[in-house]
């Protein structure tokens, strides 16, 4: 396939003069959002002053990953952190699935697997030994940006949920992001992470519970996509989503329709844009984007027969609302047992990214998800011992 003519923003000088351009707005911009949302209605009356400046500024500078290519907090895939670095995590290798396991739309003569950086929350612990669940985290970020580090904001998610919960263990997977390869990349670093806890270390699968928020809740439903396509590995005991990303079709029909825009895009802090897509894809056709593969809410029906247990997380004033309730539609119709939390006034990614509305929301959400995770595991347990 022809490779993509990027945007010129992509280029320098015109991609400095864009970015500088774009920052140095914000001299004007911070002072008219702070006086206006003084003055009049907030996007939602229980944000703060606060919450609502810094919603508009992430909002403002978050299209500069796509419409520049840029990768903020990218690590390198190559180094291994020394633990004397790590205070709540440890750092280990993920070896490359084994090939017989890449088949299908895994398998690309362009993208190989390959070994990547891990962290295993909490440090020094033995997930080999874990007789519990155990939880395979995937963070977000567009697949633009972000990393697996315990210095990550999001990852707030893995730590609560390894310090309150049934689940005791999680191992987090620093896969490759766009800039750095295109797909299958993102979905063979998943597989890896996969193949290391039932293959390496010898797991059951019914103690593995996927975990992902934003662009890391688009990976969860790929990887589970294949595992029910291609069977290459026995599925999952469950599956997390927080803010998940669903849809990669929509940003390119809002080009052309502007009424297929997505609910809440002038409240919430998300931006998205059809150039992150393009550079996902790299060298592969559009057409995929509209397969289960890539937009879970678009699975035609009886597409999630005989799935897991699913939990789904977002907040009503998301922009990703509208996928994630079409999603839960089609799983509640295939007889999938999932849990739909939806929190009022919270907003992208409200559970890793401190910085945005709300805490109550953040709070009633925990709560939610250790109880389900008891529940999990209690259930776990009694096959078990059956």
């Amino acid at each position: 396939m022809k490779q993509r003519k990027l945007a010129w923003t992509y280029y320098q000088p015109l991609k400095g003069l864009y970015i500088t351009a774009r920052l140095l707005a914000l001299l004007a911009l911070v002072p008219s959002w702070t006086v206006y949302y003084t003055l009049f209605k907030r996007p939602r009356p229980s944000w703060t002053l606060k919450e609502c400046v810094l919603v508009r500024l992430i909002h403002w500078i978050m299209p500069l990953n796509a419409h520049c290519g840029i990768s903020p907090l990218k690590t390198s895939k190559a180094r291994e952190v020394p633990q004397s670095e790590l205070k709540e995590s440890t750092f280990v290798w993920i070896e490359p699935a084994d090939s017989k396991f890449v088949v299908g739309i895994a398998k690309d003569d362009k993208v190989l697997p390959q070994r990547i950086p891990g962290y295993v929350w909490p440090k020094g612990a033995d997930i080999a030994s874990e007789t519990g669940l155990v939880g395979l985290w995937f963070h977000g970020g567009g697949y633009m940006m972000g990393n697996a580090t315990e210095s990550y904001e999001e990852s707030n998610i893995p730590r609560l949920i390894q310090r309150h919960s049934k689940m005791k263990t999680i191992l987090a997977v620093d896969y490759r992001l766009s800039s750095e390869d295109c797909h299958p990349a993102q979905l063979l670093d998943a597989l890896s992470g996969y193949s290391c806890l039932v293959n390496t270390l010898g797991m059951d699968p019914a103690r593995i519970v996927l975990l992902g928020a934003c662009a890391g809740g688009h990976l969860v439903p790929l990887l589970m996509r294949y595992l029910y396509e291609e069977k290459v590995l026995p599925p999952p005991a469950a599956a997390m989503l927080f803010s998940p990303w669903l849809d990669m079709v929509i940003d390119f029909e809002i080009i052309k329709d502007q009424s297929r825009v997505r609910p809440n895009t002038e409240v919430d802090m998300l931006s998205s844009s059809h150039l992150a897509n393009l550079l996902f894809l790299g060298h592969h056709s559009a057409e995929i984007l509209g397969s289960p593969y890539l937009s879970a809410n678009r699975t035609p029906s009886d597409g999630f027969k005989d799935y897991p247990p699913i939990f789904v997380s977002v907040g009503d004033a998301e922009a990703f609302k509208r996928e994630c309730d079409e999603l839960v539609d089609k799983l509640r119709k295939d007889g999938v047992d999932v849990t739909y939390d939806v929190q009022k006034d919270a907003a992208h990614d409200f559970w890793g990214a401190l910085v945005v509305p709300n805490d109550a929301a953040r709070a009633r959400l925990a709560e939610n998800v250790y109880q389900w995770l008891a529940e999990l595991d209690g259930q776990a347990r009694k096959v078990a011992s059956a």
